[in-house]
């Protein structure tokens, strides 16, 4: 990676353009190469369904965005975090290891055979890659460019997450409409990890895990598990903990998040 020629600034309105392309370029694939199966959204049942619905689409959005980082030339600024939060708050991304391994379904992964397990969790990577770095990498990014405060970096590139995955709608029907809440919460808890742990590759690695922990729990859609019930409970706490606790987010001295 070149990282001595100097960064070009991002402005607001491209990386929503930037959200955009990524989103269609993901969604767009994973239409057309599902179109005439009988599948559900988030609900893989089969190797031919991951490859379909995850790692084509994905792999092609993570090109893209990797495409646009290295045009930016921001790789050092994307993926090392400088604005570190105090280190208790290394109990966010302890909080999603421990639930994601809570929840995991292992029995039903167990009974869909070890390469569907791997597949599946090589696909959720893939989306825990993609989308913090078009989210919680590029997006940042922007949003510190326009000058936004530190709680409105966050407010934003949530809620844009949040919106982004409204596009499920064409695939999911208007229950995408409650993953827009969900995700936006979970959005919250993934940049909370960015700024705790100061590295975008240990929120991709959550965002992975935890996507493999609740989409495992959907993998025999006659008998999902209930453990992913247990999802939103964890998010609540961590979201609690973190509205409660806001003025201990950042070490002395520094602007509050």
């Amino acid at each position: 990676m070149n990282t001595s020629t100097s960064p070009r600034r991002l402005r607001v309105w491209h990386y929503l353009v930037i959200v955009a392309v990524y989103i269609a370029i993901v969604q767009a694939t994973g239409i057309f190469l599902t179109a005439g199966q009988d599948v559900e959204y988030a609900q893989p049942t089969s190797v031919d369904y991951l490859i379909r619905s995850y790692v084509i689409p994905v792999g092609l959005g993570i090109l893209f965005a990797i495409g646009i980082t290295g045009y930016l030339g921001r790789w050092q600024e994307i993926f090392v975090e400088g604005r570190r939060f105090r280190r208790w708050t290394l109990v966010v991304p302890a909080i999603v290891l421990v639930c994601a391994l809570i929840i995991t379904n292992y029995s039903g992964l167990g009974e869909k055979g070890i390469v569907f397990a791997l597949l599946l969790f090589i696909s959720t990577m893939m989306v825990g890659f993609g989308e913090e770095l078009v989210f919680r990498g590029i997006g940042v990014s922007a949003f510190r460019d326009g000058g936004f405060s530190e709680f409105k970096v966050g407010l934003w590139t949530t809620v844009i997450f949040g919106l982004a995955h409204g596009t499920n709608i064409f695939v999911a029907g208007p229950q995408a409409l409650v993953q827009v809440v969900a995700t936006t919460a979970t959005g919250f808890v993934f940049y909370l990890v960015l700024r705790s742990t100061g590295a975008l590759v240990i929120a991709m690695t959550a965002h992975g895990l935890w996507d493999f922990s609740v989409i495992s729990t959907q993998v025999n859609p006659d008998s999902p598990s209930p453990l992913a019930n247990i999802a939103g409970v964890a998010l609540a706490v961590v979201l609690l903990i973190a509205v409660l606790a806001r003025k201990r987010l950042n070490p002395a001295g520094a602007k509050s998040a």
